[in-house]
């Protein structure tokens, strides 16, 4: 992989670009989300309480990726010229509480539980 040579980027593009590639993993694991959909609607067995966890984390994590990707959009156009930015408002807009307290600076230890957030 070979790198551009323009490394020093505006902390606009750099935060957009990543938003960009947030919104492309969200997509994919939409679609995913979508075909596991499918084949659940169409199985004849009943799924385990494991199986079931493991479709509500990738949900949460899809709800996650959409959640950061839209944060960084936000900040991305409201970042000043000095490079300095007011989160307040995207960090209103995050649905999932955790992350917006963690965004925030703020330290959740219900967080780290690894427990689907419902909102």
């Amino acid at each position: 992989m070979s790198r551009g040579k323009d490394t020093v980027l505006p902390l606009r593009l750099a935060t957009r670009r990543a938003s960009d590639e947030l919104e492309g993993l969200h997509a994919r694991l939409e679609r995913l989300e979508h075909g596991l959909d499918a084949v659940i609607s169409h199985s004849t067995h009943a799924f385990d309480t494991k199986s079931i966890g493991m479709l509500q984390e990738l949900d949460m994590l899809r709800q996650s990726i959409g959640a950061l990707a839209d944060y960084l959009d936000q900040i991305s156009t409201a970042t000043d010229a000095n490079g300095m930015v007011n989160v307040s408002e995207a960090l209103t807009a995050i649905p999932l509480r955790d992350m917006a307290c963690r965004l925030g600076g703020q330290v959740n230890s219900a967080a780290n539980g690894g427990h689907a957030e419902l909102f």
